[in-house]
């Protein structure tokens, strides 16, 4: 029989169902396909349940909406789920479901953290844009007194040497496999940049297909060219080599990927990726992921419906992001774990921030690169303190 949940998305996906009420539909859903009343089978549900969906447009090796295949199991990626109907759909269904688990809260932290040349992996509809920093980027459109009244309110109104050193996003690279998610994602780059920069060069109702141009991708993929080239959004495989910087850069400065690790079939692969091409010593790598917690209980719950969530929203919510991260830092050289923290209470620790750098790995005078020590701080002023985590220093765990 159709999913209960399934038809609530066609009546309607203003609200969310309640946990209560999804553990209702499926045990009744459970109970008419075994032909049994009153059936009781275990129908784990915690609160990871309502906010599978920002991993589900990650990268794989189909578009959107094609179906399942046997080798799902093994971790080839799908970005679909029957139960929502198209990517307008999943981007609403998000909405309340990330400002309840403070989802919302670490996207804006996070955008914080994007300075200089900024390349987003796994973009989907790009759910971050609206907390980016754009004044940079559209300093054409704005005049000069306007520019340096923001930067001085940036800077506490400081000194005239605070405003030229202040840092902020350069330029943008978004890429993404799902053409679909990048038609949301350029409609709403058009709503959240500011001094109507875009909405010359953006139709209301953007087709990334009618706009990308061959090798527009910074490479050999296909893209979309905004406002010289300070704004790219580029179709691609995250576990293919990522698009290359703009032209006057070797590498970025900041590389984000926000639930994604989770999706992908080799997630030390897309790591290393990532890597490639962040600067040395002073460019980072921002990870927000969710997977296993530190509570056995509710990795139980993760562990007995990880198959069932896979196949209907493409997410492997019960991998160890924490091992990942360790196997990663074992295998790329150089990578280095800057922070590591586990945010908020309402997801018991289920959510993870991450940030890693590059070391430069070569000489400099004889004198060799002391490894730092993962630092843990700023997610307390969120009240997690309690439930923050930091690596350990010099523990590594082994294959």
């Amino acid at each position: 029989m159709p999913s209960m949940v399934a038809r609530l998305s066609k009546v309607g996906h203003a609200s969310s169902p309640s946990p209560l009420q999804l553990r209702f539909w499926r045990r009744a859903a459970s109970s008419s396909s075994s032909g049994k009343k009153n059936s009781h089978k275990p129908l784990p549900l915690s609160c990871r349940q309502l906010h599978a969906a920002p991993i589900v447009v990650v990268t794989s090796n189909r578009g959107f909406g094609e179906p399942l295949s046997e080798a799902t199991e093994l971790g080839d990626a799908p970005a679909w789920r029957p139960a929502i109907e198209s990517p307008v759909e999943f981007d609403q269904h998000l909405d309340r479901s990330e400002w309840r688990f403070g989802i919302t809260k670490l996207r804006r932290h996070l955008a914080a953290e994007a300075t200089g040349h900024v390349l987003e992996v796994a973009m989907g509809t790009g759910r971050n844009m609206e907390f980016y920093d754009w004044d940079a980027v559209t300093a054409d459109y704005v005049p000069a007194g306007e520019r340096n009244r923001s930067k001085l309110a940036k800077t506490g109104w400081g000194t005239k040497g605070n405003i030229t050193d202040l840092p902020e996003m350069e330029s943008f690279t978004g890429v993404d496999i799902s053409t679909a998610m990048l038609d949301i994602g350029l409609q709403r780059l058009r709503q959240v940049v500011p001094h109507g920069a875009m909405e010359d060069v953006l139709p209301k109702q953007p087709s990334f297909e009618q706009l990308a141009r061959p090798g527009a991708g910074a490479g050999s993929g296909t893209g979309v060219q905004l406002l010289c080239g300070k704004v790219r959004i580029v179709q691609g495989d995250a576990q293919s080599p990522l698009p290359t910087p703009p032209k006057s850069v070797d590498k970025y400065d900041t590389v984000i990927q926000t639930f994604g690790l989770c999706s992908v079939r080799d997630p030390t692969l897309l790591i290393h990726n990532m890597a490639a091409v962040v600067k040395p010593e002073t460019g980072r790598i921002i990870l927000l992921e969710h997977g296993r917690s530190w509570w056995e209980l509710i990795n139980g719950l993760l562990d007995r419906s990880a198959k069932g969530h896979f196949e209907r929203f493409g997410c492997w919510w019960n991998r160890d992001i924490e091992d990942i991260v360790e196997v990663a830092k074992s295998r790329i050289p150089g990578l280095e774990v800057v922070e590591f923290q586990r945010p908020g209470w309402a997801t018991f620790g289920t959510h993870v921030w991450v940030e890693l750098r590059v070391r430069d790995m070569k000489p400099k005078g004889g004198q060799g690169t002391g490894a730092e020590e993962p630092r843990s701080g700023w997610l307390r002023s969120l009240g997690s303190s309690w439930l923050s985590v930091s690596t350990p220093k010099n523990g590594e765990k082994k294959d």
